[in-house]
């Protein structure tokens, strides 16, 4: 969630200076969702933590949006996110403030001797405001727009699991980071995968790699450091990597639920 979550894919993925198919035919029917078509409606498609049937992957996601994010009933009573942090570059350390909005507004301000580089989401436009007085905001370049988009959306792509264009399955229990985890995949007709690994004891997100499938590359985010906010569990510290290289380090100060966040806060202004 901004999510808090997707603030680290994004502030790694820049660097900074369902139709749910049957899936590899070797996996057992546990390993991907087997709600039959006939109660896949329009109703469960639009739900973000839907009944999801039997078998391993259903077990296993479900357990993730109880005890990995918070439940149902505490994500219904979210609208926003809010954050303050650090982010640590090979450059030096700046300030960084977000605001997120359901279903997938985003702003970032990086700041550092008082000069700010903005980067957002509308919902329609992935903007961009470099540090200076006389610059102007501006549309990002398609490729870093696609990325940016792909992280923009409050939660992660483990939710809304019968969305069209999504399928989920369940790969392996594998360590991870010191930790035994389920690695789910997500593959999106975006052109992204995304490989989630889930503590099996606490059932937090303990990595996440998003993989391009058009241009083979990678971002990896590592989180550390969990409270609860509203009930909904946060990562306060993780570590960002592009193709394994470090990217950044980004620890979070404060963060607030439903903030008064507005649309009008996320459209590029000139």
């Amino acid at each position: 969630m901004l999510s808090y979550r997707n603030l680290f894919c994004l502030v790694g993925t820049f660097g900074l200076c369902a139709t749910l198919s049957a899936g590899d035919e070797r996996l057992a029917d546990g390993d991907r969702l087997q709600l039959p078509a006939t109660e896949i409606t329009a109703s469960v498609r639009g739900s973000p933590m839907p009944y999801l049937g039997t078998g391993r992957l259903a077990n296993i996601l479900t357990r993730y949006y109880i005890e990995g994010l918070g439940g149902a009933e505490n994500w219904d009573l979210i609208s926003s996110l809010m954050a303050t942090g650090t982010l640590t570059l090979e450059k030096g350390e700046f300030d960084l403030s977000a605001s997120q909005k359901k279903p997938d507004l985003i702003k970032m301000t990086i700041r550092a001797n008082q000069r700010d580089l903005i980067l957002a989401y509308d919902g329609e436009t992935a903007w961009q405001k470099l540090p200076g007085r006389d610059t102007e905001p501006e549309p990002m370049a398609a490729d870093e727009a696609r990325r940016f988009i792909h992280n923009a959306r409050f939660g992660n792509h483990l939710l809304y699991p019968f969305m069209e264009g999504k399928t989920i399955e369940y790969i392996d229990t594998v360590p991870t980071e010191g930790n035994i985890c389920h690695q789910i995949r997500v593959t999106l007709e975006t052109g992204y995968q995304v490989d989630y690994f889930i503590d099996i004891r606490t059932y937090l997100e303990i990595k996440v790699v998003n993989t391009d499938l058009r241009s083979e590359t990678t971002n990896s985010v590592i989180y550390k450091d969990y409270i609860r906010e509203s009930g909904i569990p946060i990562a306060r510290q993780a570590e960002s990597f592009e193709n394994g290289k470090w990217v950044n380090s980004l620890k979070l100060e404060d963060v607030k639920v439903n903030a008064g966040v507005i649309p009008w806060m996320f459209k590029m202004r000139r």
